[in-house]
């Protein structure tokens, strides 16, 4: 029952069934402008708040303080990374031929930030304050994804 106090965790209970669960995600107004500038144009967009003046990276449509509606600008794309790890397995945890290293990277010009691959720099190099810049797939490959952007490398 839902409503059964457990004091002792001996006492929990594990269900080993499986949920299948179906879902389209969708990236909103805001992120399918992102994701189109990113495509058609190679740019990079976030949405500055009308009111209070933070700039929300990825665009959002409102402001989360004050509620006000943000209008888009084109900022850089580069950015600083603020932490990485290196991953030595791939999601199936098999080992990599090389390496990948991941990393948190605070936009340039922005209140926010993104996880995505460093490329071009070995992983003894990375630092924390590093300046990155994106590179992109080419133009005619893009798909309007994240994955259009191939990796941050140093700038």
């Amino acid at each position: 029952m839902f409503n059964e106090k457990i004091v002792d965790p001996a006492e929990l209970r594990h269900w080993g069934g499986k949920i299948e669960l179906y879902w389209i995600y969708t990236s909103g107004e805001a992120g399918d402008r992102f994701f189109k500038a990113l495509r058609d144009e190679g740019k990079f967009i976030a949405a500055k708040c009308k009111k209070c003046g933070r700039v929300y990276f990825p665009p959002r449509m409102y402001c989360e303080f004050d509620f006000s509606e943000t209008e888009y600008q084109e900022i850089s794309g580069k950015g600083r990374v603020r932490a990485y790890t290196v991953a030595w397995l791939d999601k199936d945890e098999k080992p990599l031929e090389k390496p990948e290293i991941y990393a948190i990277i605070d936009m340039e010009g922005t209140d926010g930030c993104m996880i995505h691959l460093l490329g071009e720099v070995e992983e003894d190099q990375v630092e924390i304050g590093m300046e990155v810049e994106p590179v992109l797939r080419d133009k005619s490959e893009r798909e309007g994804t994240i994955n259009d952007i191939l990796y941050f490398k140093p700038s």
